[in-house]
């Protein structure tokens, strides 16, 4: 008499996952989101930054009397507050003071959170110059509704009753350290977005200055970062006088980096290491 056949096996359920148990693939969106950049050409963008730089401090400058992302010479105003000089401009050390602060919480705030999230993740990127685009515009919309004091007839500098004026000079300050923030993630030490000084000191004591362009890239970066500045401070003098004023010089910096933090979305990754 034949055994009867044995029942097939059943299948072994953890062996082979449901497809709900199956983990899910990374869409090509989200790795595209998480890719490291390539900093070739960036220098560029850290061009642009002078040139807003330039643009945003020679405007601000004769609206009220101090810098926003050059901060050695808010740091002598500062100074000079101290024996209430200017005589004419008794709150200028007050402007100074709180561009000084502000800058120095952009940076604090942008250089961890880039640190933490990854400097050169295309996300990264993107999100620090979309927020700096997004406190530009804040402060001139400011402006831009005649709440803040911005012109030389409305602002000898009185500070007047509210101090209204320091609200757009802490946000374009801030945000100016985001800035700086990028260029030093992306490397390119030298240039530094928002001081001169010592970019000036480097081209004079480089021992390759006289070296042709392909030879020196460093130093062409420095002299470019010098040009970028000085033309973006003769732009923003120019629009400071016409009938758009400081807000069209604030315009172009907030436009110009909206068009840079979209640029990130189709710049090239890094090669995977």
């Amino acid at each position: 008499m034949e055994k009867p056949a044995h029942p097939p096996a059943a299948p072994d359920l953890e062996a082979s996952p449901s497809p709900e148990r199956q983990p899910k693939t990374e869409s090509s969106i989200a790795r595209r989101w998480k890719e490291n950049l390539t900093p070739s050409y960036a220098d560029l963008v850290c061009l642009l930054l002078c040139f807003l730089t330039g643009l945003c401090d020679s405007s601000a400058y004769n609206a009220w009397s101090c810098f926003l992302g050059m901060q050695t010479g808010n740091t002598i105003f500062l100074g000079l507050g101290a024996s209430n000089q200017p005589a004419n401009k008794p709150w200028g050390w007050l402007k100074s003071l709180v561009s000084i602060a502000s800058f120095f919480v952009g940076a604090l705030i942008f250089s961890n959170a880039m640190r933490r999230a990854g400097a050169l993740r295309r996300c990264t990127l993107f999100l620090s110059f979309l927020a700096q685009t997004i406190l530009i515009i804040i402060a001139v919309a400011l402006i831009e509704a005649d709440l803040i004091p911005h012109t030389p007839a409305d602002m000898s500098l009185s500070g007047g009753p509210l101090f209204l004026e320091l609200i757009p000079i802490a946000l374009v300050a801030f945000q100016s350290a985001g800035g700086m923030t990028c260029s030093r993630s992306l490397g390119y030490n030298e240039i530094p977005t928002v001081v001169l000084t010592s970019v000036y000191f480097d081209i004079a004591s480089d021992p390759k200055l006289l070296q042709k362009p392909t030879a020196n890239v460093k130093r062409n970066r420095r002299v470019g970062s010098v040009v970028s500045l000085l033309i973006g401070a003769i732009v923003g003098g120019w629009l400071s006088r016409s009938s758009g004023g400081m807000q069209s010089a604030l315009w172009m910096a907030a436009g110009m980096k909206f068009v840079a933090a979209f640029g990130w979305l189709f710049w090239k990754a890094a090669a995977p290491k």
